[in-house]
């Protein structure tokens, strides 16, 4: 709607009043002089960075003049077809206001006004997702691409915009954010592990004024790796004698749990989860013992809906006050299976302990005991069964005299618990047994291949193949080689099969087992630890068919920076997920817990 503007009243105004009042003459009715105009090219707000036509309509009577106004003043006096052309090339950046006014006797008529924004300064690029040469990009790290000002929004299409992966284009969408500011590309298909990405803008792309956008030839590309960071878990508390490490899981969701002993002075021990942005402690610290208790054995399992389960054993550093401890997270505390001396309070010699859970959940722990036990230097297994724990068999020991080191525990896919355990004698041999529902079954005479006379010393590792044959790995060291090393056996047709290991860097590293898994395809997945001249090298291997590969390891990856590794946890499941945890030190003497997951 036009906005009329009255001039003043010329003086006779008021005699033709009073003689009409006097008189009284019946004056046939005059229809008012009346006009509107309105601008019709721009037809709303208008970005240029040259030359902009203006095109007006004016309607009822016709106009005395009829002008067009900048701001206000008046930039020209217009002529039918009320039209002009308003070259900007003089005008400073910034944006104009735009009216017509057309003038009627003593009336002005104004239309509504149109912005004209002259904008000569090209958009740039002002930060990229992920950034240029990035090095650890997830594969589903959004790509975005973020410019000084708006764009075009027609100009922005799969033609202009260009993405590939190695040398091969690959397909993708464009969009653009309602501010006209930020491109984001998604690829049609996701993108694998391990990749070399690019992302290229054509010059095609243009703001709203026209001016073709500046430095999209510079080069945007970057690393999606085999394996991928977190943030930062955790770091050591101050002090020279401070200490921390971590066991992971992983919970339906793929989702790293971690349980992570602390030592500040006196012992601590907490578990956290990564929330999706950030890593959530789960409660209070699960060691509530006096400080003269010093905490062991740390184990963690998770139920199948990812409530964690935590064992460890405390003691005050003799043969008769060592107890066990187990406890759930109930979603808001960690409940305890047991008092204040543990689940078996009675049988106070428990020193090392493996913890598992069955497939409906119940709790099994698996306990080497202290010579001074009633029943001597032996490994009891239990399980809670209806609030209490429960022995399944008899003590367990090899056929030899010495006592038995630290047992591993698992359970097949029937249910059935697997203990693996070695004897420290002599000649150490890795012996393994499972619980058939009545009695305690050997597996074969030894774990260690007859061909292949291995130690059995070190900590083993139980995992099974999808036909549920159990698979054991242990570090120690051949009688034929000076160096430690990681071996593997596989139960097939009643015998221990070696699977042997990858090679190492070097005959003269020595190199220990951090982890193990039977994807659902039959590949074993294993993560250890080789010493290269004082710093250790984390390497992930597959073993398939009869072969192993290399999939990924510290060294490279990190080109050849050599992290000062110090210890490692790997958890895996049947989606394919890895995630490895390992401690790191980074300055003395700050150590931090660092967290990799599969690229996927």
């Amino acid at each position: 709607m036009n906005i009329s503007e009255r001039f003043l009243p010329p003086p006779w105004t008021a005699a033709v009043v009073l003689l009409c009042a006097s008189a009284c003459i019946n004056v046939p009715a005059v229809e008012p002089a009346q006009a509107e105009v309105r601008i019709t090219a721009p037809a709303g707000t208008a970005y240029t960075n040259g030359v902009v036509e203006v095109r007006l309509d004016v309607t009822g009577h016709t106009p005395d003049r009829v002008e067009l106004l900048k701001d206000g003043e008046v930039m020209a006096e217009l002529a039918p077809p009320y039209t002009y052309t308003w070259d900007t090339a003089g005008e400073a950046e910034g944006t104009y206001r735009l009216e017509a006014r057309a003038a009627l006797g003593d009336l002005a008529y104004v239309s509504a006004s149109r912005e004209v924004v002259v904008d000569r300064t090209p958009p740039r690029v002002v930060s990229r997702v992920p950034e240029q040469g990035a090095q650890e990009v997830w594969v589903q790290s959004p790509i975005r691409a973020e410019f000084s000002e708006p764009v075009k929004r027609s100009t922005v299409t799969t033609e202009s915009v260009h993405l590939t992966v190695g040398d091969v284009a690959m397909a993708h969408t464009v969009s653009l954010s309602e501010d006209g500011k930020t491109v984001t590309v998604v690829p049609v298909t996701q993108m694998t592990a391990p990749s070399a990405v690019a992302l290229a803008f054509s010059g095609t792309v243009t703001d709203l004024a026209g001016n073709a956008a500046v430095n999209l030839g510079e080069a945007w590309s970057w690393a999606v790796p085999e394996f991928v960071p977190y943030p930062v878990h955790s770091r050591t508390p101050p002090g020279p004698y401070s200490w921390t490490t971590a066991y992971i899981q992983l919970d339906p969701n793929g989702h790293p749990i971690v349980l992570t002993p602390v030592f500040d002075g006196q012992d601590h021990l907490f578990v956290s989860r990564w929330a999706g942005n950030a890593w959530e402690q789960l409660g209070a610290d699960l060691k509530t013992s006096t400080s003269d208790y010093a905490l062991h054995s740390p184990n963690i399992q998770l139920a199948s809906d990812g409530t964690p389960v935590v064992a460890w054993q405390e003691d005050l550093g003799a043969e008769f006050n060592n107890y066990v401890h187990v406890a759930r997270w109930t979603g808001h505390t960690w409940e305890r299976l047991g008092g204040e001396q543990g689940i078996l309070p009675e049988r106070p010699h428990a020193w090392e302990i493996s913890l598992q859970l069955t497939s409906r959940d119940h709790p099994l722990v698996a306990i080497k005991m202290d010579p001074e036990d009633p029943e001597g230097g032996t490994i009891h297994v239990y399980q809670l069964s209806e609030n209490h724990w429960q022995r399944i068999g008899p003590p367990v020991s090899g056929p030899v005299t010495s006592a038995p080191g630290k047992p591993t525990l698992a359970t097949d896919r029937l249910d059935n618990p697997i203990i693996a355990f070695s004897h420290e004698d002599s000649s150490p041999q890795l012996f393994s047994k499972r619980w058939t529902g009545s009695t305690w079954e050997s597996l074969g005479s030894t774990v260690n291949p007859s061909n292949i006379p291995h130690s059995g010393r070190g900590d083993s590792l139980i995992t099974f193949t999808p036909d549920n044959r159990p698979t054991i790995l242990w570090s120690g060291r051949s009688n034929t080689s000076t160096t430690n090393d990681f071996f593997s056996s596989q139960w097939n047709n009643n015998e221990w099969v070696s699977l042997g290991s990858p090679p190492k860097r070097s005959e003269l590293n020595h190199r220990g087992i951090y982890g193990a898994h039977i994807t659902s395809q039959g590949e074993l997945i294993t993560a250890s630890l080789e010493n290269e001249d004082g710093k250790f090298t984390l390497s992930i291997n597959r073993h398939k068919g009869d072969s192993w590969e290399e999939l990924w390891n510290t060294r490279d990856a990190f080109n050849g920076t050599r992290p000062d590794i110090q210890y490692a946890s790997m958890a895996a499941d049947s989606h394919g997920n890895i995630a490895i945890a390992w401690l790191e030190q980074r300055g003395d003497p700050r150590r931090e817990v660092v967290i990799y997951r599969r690229n996927r």
